[in-house]
């Protein structure tokens, strides 16, 4: 793990390290050495290492994790887009009050830093709720440092995928649905683009931060090209070649968003000062979740 060479020593705290996310990025973290203590509502019964329980709603708890923390990475969060339209103030509160009670306990406690995590989808105007909350949160991490000095790296990730996830992502379920011998559903024109990322590649791409003493900027998290959800069907296809495609005239969903690295400044700069880009392709991380579904050993 070329990421974890020469790393400072630093306490690190992963919120929602019990989730999807999170968990990939808390493990790797453990991987590289580090002393991560993970802080979500939940415990992970499959993970045996430090834990604090909490809810990023309460600020006294906060406080006391940060206080003995030295980064904090903030995953935790309202992360299924699905649920927003029904729960549109739960995802205000935890998205944008969860996210400024920890840049409130790092601006108290003087020290530390904090990576947050964001969406590549923020300027997307169909995203909603979600999106606007996560954008909102982007300017208030960009206040918290700007006010106080609070080093800040705001991560813009795509479509998260892996074999780790909830299995809510369109790459689970198209893979899930193959192996189940399933039709694969595509709505709409399925020219829809996602900027498609594995769990692992977010994982490392923080190790990279958690090395580093200038957390500070925006970063993308995702490949440099898009996938249509028509090639995504070819490409699930391929691993299971009886499998069938519909097509709807219509989408299903309201929010049926695009995403925007814009001109693509901040993804290569994100490759160059991080010296990372992401290793799976979506071609390998379907040939893996095929795999997962199916019950192999990779």
């Amino acid at each position: 793990m070329t990421e974890c060479r020469g790393k400072p020593l630093k306490k690190v705290l992963v919120t929602g390290g019990s989730g999807f996310v999170g968990g990939y990025v808390l493990r790797h973290l453990r991987a590289c050495g580090y002393a991560v203590t993970n802080f979500d509502i939940a415990a992970d019964k499959h993970d045996k290492g430090p834990f604090i329980q909490g809810s990023i709603l309460d600020f006294d708890a906060i406080q006391r994790a940060v206080d003995q923390s030295d980064i904090v990475f903030h995953f935790a969060g309202f992360s299924n887009i699905n649920l927003v339209k029904q729960n549109p103030r739960s995802c205000i509160e935890l998205n944008v009050m969860g996210t400024t009670n920890f840049l409130e306990a790092l601006r108290k406690k003087g020290a530390g830093s904090l990576v947050f995590a964001s969406s590549v989808y923020v300027h997307n105007k169909n995203g909603h709720f979600y999106t606007t909350s996560k954008l909102a949160a982007e300017y208030l991490c960009e206040n918290y440092g700007e006010l106080y000095g609070i080093p800040v790296a705001i991560l813009r990730m795509g479509t998260v995928y892996g074999e780790k996830s909830r299995h809510e992502d369109v790459v689970s379920i198209f893979t899930r649905k193959a192996v189940q011998g399933e039709p694969l559903s595509v709505h709409g024109s399925g020219e829809q683009i996602r900027h498609f990322i594995h769990g692992e590649d977010i994982a490392v791409a923080c190790a990279k931060l958690a090395v580093t003493n200038d957390v500070n900027g925006t970063f993308i998290l995702s490949s440099r090209f898009g996938t249509s959800i028509q090639e995504l069907s070819g490409i699930v296809a391929q691993y299971a070649p009886s499998v069938t495609v519909e097509h709807f005239e219509r989408s299903g969903r309201e929010d049926d968003y695009q995403g925007d690295l814009g001109d693509g400044s901040i993804l290569e700069n994100t490759y160059r000062t991080l010296q990372w880009q992401p290793a799976i392709d979506i071609n390998e991380g379907v040939r893996r979740l095929i795999a997962h579904f199916k019950g192999e050993v990779n």
